[in-house]
């Protein structure tokens, strides 16, 4: 078996979630893949950054949505003196390390959100080169429609319940099949070797999310999964 790529889940833990620290970081520790999250700004820009809001993750306060790209860069975030950061500084940045990308979009049902996300993101990925690696995440199906026609790897997060049948998780599976999903990202909590099993037999590759501590990843890195992600890359690599 081979074994799972380590991702750096918004950079890891060394530094704050989603900061140009924290994915500067990752890029040295060895791991194959880097994670981060994307929202849309008011003047329709993208930036870096997991929360819908700002009070956990920065010193600023409100929605994402509500401030300007150049408002967002003056926002400090809590633990390290650096804005939020702007998407395409990141790809900019990203296109000179050889690193897999994968950008998760973050749930919007404002009108044409995705449409915009799309395209805005696939206007960063063409500009800077990384579209031949890198893969769009999202909870949501209608996030990741726009990429199927563009080539672009996507990948269904989701959380499996503990009401939900074999023969249902089997119908989803079904229906990512047909609509050119490529992978699914699991908890790994509520996932079984049964589930893995099933992903495969769609034709699916499977990763589980989010992997902390010892124990846990030494059990992960060494299941049929394509890839962990993990706060504690650096722990991940020495494992591994």
């Amino acid at each position: 078996m081979d074994r799972p790529d380590i991702v750096a889940h918004r950079g890891g833990s060394a530094f704050p979630e989603n900061s140009f620290a924290a994915l500067r970081y990752a890029c040295t520790l060895g791991v194959e893949q880097l994670e981060f999250d994307v929202h849309l700004t008011r003047d329709g820009e993208l930036v870096v950054i997991h929360d819908v809001d700002l009070e956990q993750t920065t010193l600023g306060a409100g929605p994402v949505r509500e401030l300007t790209l150049r408002e967002l860069a003056e926002v400090r975030l809590r633990r390290v003196d650096e804005g939020v950061p702007a998407f395409d500084d990141v790809m900019a940045f990203l296109a000179t390390q050889s690193i897999h990308v994968r950008i998760e979009i973050k749930s919007d049902a404002r009108p044409g959100a995705y449409a915009s996300l799309h395209e805005r993101i696939m206007r960063a990925l063409r500009r800077h080169d990384i579209a031949g690696r890198a893969t769009v995440m999202s909870f949501e199906l209608d996030a990741l429609a726009p990429f199927h026609p563009d080539g672009i790897e996507t990948s269904l997060s989701f959380m499996r319940q503990g009401t939900m049948t074999p023969a249902a998780f089997d119908d989803l599976l079904g229906e990512l099949r047909r609509t050119g999903v490529d992978d699914i990202g699991l908890s790994y909590g509520p996932t079984t070797r049964a589930m893995l099993e099933q992903v495969a037999r769609h034709g699916l590759t499977a990763g589980v999310w989010t992997v902390n501590g010892p124990g846990r990843l030494d059990y992960w890195l060494r299941m049929p999964v394509a890839y962990v992600l993990t706060d504690q890359p650096d722990l991940a690599v020495a494992l591994r």
